[in-house]
């Protein structure tokens, strides 16, 4: 045993210390250094100049005339696909048979699709939010309990910005198993107020305040008719129900500006909008004389 291993460890010695060995591998190490830092060089340059070409092609009229939700999702394809193109270029430079690297890419395929296989089922779930147009950016949408505006549809994931000014990213995936309802497709939008007034207020009166009030606002549309009347008969309130509907361009301004004129103008004719409260009686006078 211990003569074979002598015998390997001579071999090993002679073959390192052979002049034609080493002289191989210098010239085989030469070439590698060459063409890694040629590989290197040229995937260093290129993105470089793709990324210039790029910035000045997304400023284009031609790709400013696509689809402002299509853009960004175009975007993200076209980056990563030219990261992957000079890659491949790059390991050809090096010495890497192509037929190799085809095989070499397919098992990494295999392997980074099973690895990210949620990733490729948010990348079909944006495909489909583009072809059936879902949504689009700057779109009002509630999607997963999340309200606001889209400011963004990417590769793998949709950006919204909420009301309160927050970045909320949603993977595409759960967006398309979930329900998604976008206010922005619909030209007109209904809103629905609820006032409380106490028990003893005229009711035909506060109807008649909230008519008047409907009346003078042009943005309120008179197809479908406003709806006003009792909804609720509260503790210490009954809660009237006024709902109209507006163009979706004005639906805020007029929601806001409803609210802002229900006071002022129930307050011009004495109807007051009560708060929470409590009437104890006392029944047994005698019982309260003797305690005291």
């Amino acid at each position: 045993m211990e003569k074979h291993y002598n015998g390997f460890i001579t071999q090993v010695i002679d073959t390192f210390t052979n002049e034609e060995f080493l002289v191989n591998l210098t010239n085989s190490l030469i070439v590698f250094i060459f063409r890694f830092a040629l590989a290197l060089i040229f995937f260093l340059i290129g993105r470089r100049v793709l990324k210039n070409f790029l910035t000045k092609y997304y400023k284009t009229h031609s790709f400013k005339s696509i689809d402002s939700s299509f853009r960004t999702f175009l975007s993200s394809i076209i980056d990563t696909g030219s990261i992957v193109v000079l890659l491949i270029i790059s390991l050809l430079i090096m010495g890497f048979q192509h037929t190799s690297l085809i095989a070499f890419l397919g098992s990494i395929g295999i392997g980074v699709g099973l690895a990210l296989k949620d990733n490729l089922s948010n990348f079909v779930g944006g495909l489909i939010i583009l072809i059936f147009k879902t949504y689009s950016v700057d779109d009002e949408v509630e999607i997963i309990g999340n309200y606001g505006i889209i400011s963004s549809i990417d590769v793998f994931s949709t950006a919204i910005t909420t009301f309160s000014g927050d970045i909320v990213t949603i993977p595409n995936g759960n967006v398309i198993n979930n329900q998604i309802i976008n206010y922005s497709k619909t030209p007109n939008r209904r809103m629905k107020i609820v006032i409380s007034v106490a028990y003893e207020t005229d009711i035909d009166l506060v109807f008649d305040v909230l008519n008047g009030l409907i009346k003078n606002n042009e943005n309120i549309l008179k197809d479908p008719e406003p709806f006003i009347n009792v909804e609720k008969y509260n503790s210490s309130s009954i809660d009237i129900a006024l709902k109209v509907w507006a163009k979706n361009e004005v639906y805020w301004g007029t929601y806001f500006d409803i609210l802002k004129n229900i006071k002022p103008a129930l307050d011009s004719v004495n109807i007051t909008i009560p708060f929470p409260q409590m009437d104890v009686h006392i029944k047994n006078h005698n019982l309260y004389k003797k305690s005291s």
